[in-house]
């Protein structure tokens, strides 16, 4: 464990002088995400005496606590390796994009197409029909908190809030009211799941209003404000779960009364966010066998019935809340997958990390940000959620680096068919 440690301070040493760390960095978000984790997990494990166990989790002996721990390291160490390799396989050109910092490329004014809020209000109508076309009712008032519904409507409605989200963002400069009022109708409905995905709805359109707002101290203080409102509203949305009755309705019904133990749904906010996927993963090495076949579903970026992850998807959960995490299940794959698995996946964030600077340095911040924030879903359920959860959105941003280097290549075309037809 210590050689391992002094092995992953010396590659964090190699990495801070190779690549410039900027605000949105995809490595550097991986790195700190992944620390943080560890951290809280030590912290939480040793000195954390009113342990929240949620679903009985959090009781493991040191000896099993310390053997996952080593694995997680072993798994970061490979993922730095795999980035220096990178850096040091890149011409230099290359090289030059990850010596130099983005940090004020982040911050830019722009003109608001006068169709934005329009459209904005288009698609908020077809997330809304979508939401009830796969809940139906049960998205307003239901009894269980996770009722049988088309996971394909649901990744629908995830990715077109996103860019719902994305869109009113961009729109605040021109009608802030409007964005505002259907931000918080979106919000609203989505929050009938009680899924974190809310969350991670609001710290968008937050970083949004930070990167067009300018690099000025309000500015600062008013996203840091923001932040932790989100966590607060991520805090509320936790304790949901345990209601007797679920959706949009009763979790509104449940504000008046949601200040009791409130600090202590903040700490467990930080244990779910941060250390809980620790747990998951160790119950899921516990638990989970070793299967190749297993492991190719879930990489297999075909749509999961065509891909036979539901034969697979109900028996891999250690509770109906709860499934095999991505870390779990690649653990148990042995300590050479692991090195190789993380290897590849500091090559693949290495890959990310120059296309995201290459559209900062060209200005193409909008293709950047969506690059970055798959990438961010990537890593937050990497660490609770299972592995093809978490890898799909790995295939998303490769599916829209690969269309965005299409339309780059017939541009030129359609501009010269364009020019002769005129």
């Amino acid at each position: 464990m210590i050689i391992l440690i002094f092995i992953l301070i010396f590659e964090l040493y190699l990495l801070k002088r190779v690549l410039k760390y900027f605000l949105l960095s995809p490595i550097y978000l991986y790195v700190i995400f992944s620390l943080l984790s560890i951290f809280s997990t030590i912290i939480y494990f040793y000195f954390f005496e009113n342990k929240f166990s949620l679903f009985g989790l959090d009781r493991v002996s040191e000896k099993v606590f310390l053997a996952n721990l080593k694995m997680y390291i072993t798994a970061l160490n490979a993922f730095a390796l795999g980035v220096i390799i990178y850096y040091d396989l890149s011409t230099g050109k290359v090289k030059k994009l990850y010596n130099k910092s983005f940090t004020s490329s982040l911050f830019f004014n722009y003109t608001v197409p006068s169709k934005t809020i329009i459209v904005s209000r288009l698609l908020l109508v077809m997330i809304m029909f979508l939401y009830f076309l796969a809940y139906g009712k049960a998205i307003l008032i239901r009894t269980e908190y996770l009722p049988e519904v088309n996971r394909s409507l649901v990744i629908m409605i995830k990715i077109l809030s996103f860019v719902e989200v994305i869109l009113l963002g961009i729109a605040y400069r021109k009608d802030k009211f409007v964005s505002n009022i259907l931000f918080f109708l979106l919000i609203l409905i989505s929050m009938g799941t009680a899924s974190r995905t809310v969350f991670l709805l609001i710290l968008t359109y937050s970083s949004i209003l930070f990167i067009s707002q300018g690099n000025t101290v309000l500015n600062k203080v008013k996203f840091t404000l923001n932040i932790f409102l989100s966590f607060v509203f991520l805090a509320y949305l936790m304790q949901l779960r345990g209601l007797d009755s679920h959706g949009v309705i009763p979790y509104i019904k449940n504000i008046a009364t949601s200040g009791d133990g409130f600090l202590r749904d903040f700490y467990f906010n930080i244990y779910y966010s941060l250390i809980f996927g620790v747990y998951v993963t160790i119950q899921t090495v516990q638990e989970a066998q070793p299967d190749w076949n297993i492991l190719f579903v879930s990489l297999n970026p075909l749509p999961g019935f065509l891909a036979g992850w539901y034969e697979y998807a109900k028996d891999m959960r250690l509770t109906p809340y709860a499934p095999y995490s991505l870390h779990g299940r690649v653990f148990t794959m042995g300590k050479l997958f692991t090195i190789f698995y993380f290897f590849m996946t500091g090559l693949i964030f290495s890959f990310m990390e120059r296309k995201v600077r290459v559209y900062l340095n060209n200005g193409n911040r909008v293709l950047a940000f969506i690059i970055i924030l798959l990438l961010i879903l990537h890593i937050v359920y990497g660490f609770e959620y299972n592995l093809r959860s978490a890898f799909r959105y790995i295939y998303y941003a490769i599916f829209i680096i690969f269309i965005s280097y299409l339309l780059r290549l017939i541009k030129p075309y359609l501009l010269k068919k364009k020019s002769n037809i005129e």
